[in-house]
Order: structure tokens, then C-alpha cells, then sequence
């Protein structure tokens, strides 16, 4: 700063989380509104097998929106956010409607949702870590859970192992791209 720029400031005239703000509506809180209805379709869906399809659908459309909202402004948040969603919308729609059964689709369904992300993510020049790692994590735990009962597979001997050689793959493609830097 020159001496003869004149000296800047800032006013704050008040402080506070009333949202008064000029570009903010007066009315029914939209947060309000919501959690009406998530406790309406969470107790329809209670009692009614169709009401916990709906609810299923309305948050698989929720989480289908906010990975396009995700995708399209660059929101990490967005995307994990709506990955988690249609995870669990999905698995509990498909569980509803009879379509699949057992334990582990969940995670299954999330772990391949965040290897998605991650390719997604390396797509527009970002390292792959950790994302890669925990969608891998929870796609072999849901799938085995899934290859466990479905497949009468007995996994659950086989985790350890498989987990070992996950691990080691990690730390020799660590130390191998270390090198070429």
C-alpha cells in the first residue's frame, strides 16, 4: 500500500444467524418443511411396505440430483453427499421390492458409488488416495457380506488375506510412483 491510497474499512453492523438477510425470504423455513415430510414418509413408511418404496424412490431422485448438481459445479460435498444417498435409497428400494436380499449391499453400493467419485475426481487432474482406497475398502466388505450369504461363500476366511494383499499392493504402487517422480 502506497502513502497516498487513503486508509480502507470495514463496518459490521450486526452479528448473527437470523438470516435477515436482504436476499433471504420471509415465510415457512424450507429446512422446516423437510423434516416434516422425512418424519411423515419415515412413519408411512413404518406401517405401509409401498409408503417405504416411495420414500425409497423420493430420496433415490435426491441423491440422483445432487450427484448431477455435484458433477456440475465441481462440489466434492455434493457428489459424496449424493453417492451416500442413492447407496442407501437404492439398497433399501431394491430390499423392499424383493429384488435382492441378505446383508451388505449398502456398503457395497457405496463403496463402488466412491470409487465412481474417485475416477470422476482423477478425471479433473485429482489424486486418487484415500477415495480409492475406501471405496475399495467398502466394496469388499459389502461384497463379501453379499458373496457370504447369497453364494453361501464362506468370505469371512478370506478377508484377512485378501486385505493383506490390498494393503501391499498399496504400499509397493506407493513406493514404485515415488520413484518416477
Amino acid at each position: 500500500m502506497s502513502r497516498q491510497d487513503p486508509p480502507k474499512a470495514v463496518r459490521i453492523d450486526s452479528w448473527g444467524f437470523d438470516g435477515n438477510w436482504p436476499a433471504s425470504r420471509p415465510g415457512i423455513p424450507m429446512i422446516g418443511i423437510f423434516l416434516i415430510i422425512f418424519g411423515l414418509l419415515l412413519g408411512a413408511g413404518q406401517l405401509f411396505n409401498q409408503a417405504a418404496i416411495a420414500g425409497s424412490a423420493l430420496f433415490l431422485a435426491l441423491g440422483i440430483v445432487l450427484l448431477i448438481v455435484g458433477l456440475r459445479d465441481r462440489s466434492d460435498f455434493a457428489l459424496y453427499a449424493g453417492v451416500f444417498i442413492i447407496a442407501v435409497a437404492l439398497s433399501d428400494l431394491l430390499h423392499n421390492t424383493n429384488v435382492i436380499s441378505g446383508p451388505g449391499w449398502g456398503p457395497l453400493f457405496l463403496g463402488i458409488g466412491v470409487l465412481a467419485v474417485a475416477g470422476v475426481r482423477a478425471l479433473s487432474n485429482h489424486r486418487l488416495g484415500i477415495g480409492l482406497a475406501v471405496g475399495a475398502l467398502l466394496a469388499l466388505w459389502g461384497g463379501t457380506d453379499v458373496a457370504s450369504y447369497d453364494g453361501k461363500f464362506p468370505t469371512d476366511r478370506l478377508v484377512g488375506p485378501v486385505l493383506l494383499v490390498v494393503l501391499g499392493v498399496y504400499v509397493v504402487t506407493r513406493s514404485w510412483s515415488g520413484r518416477r517422480r
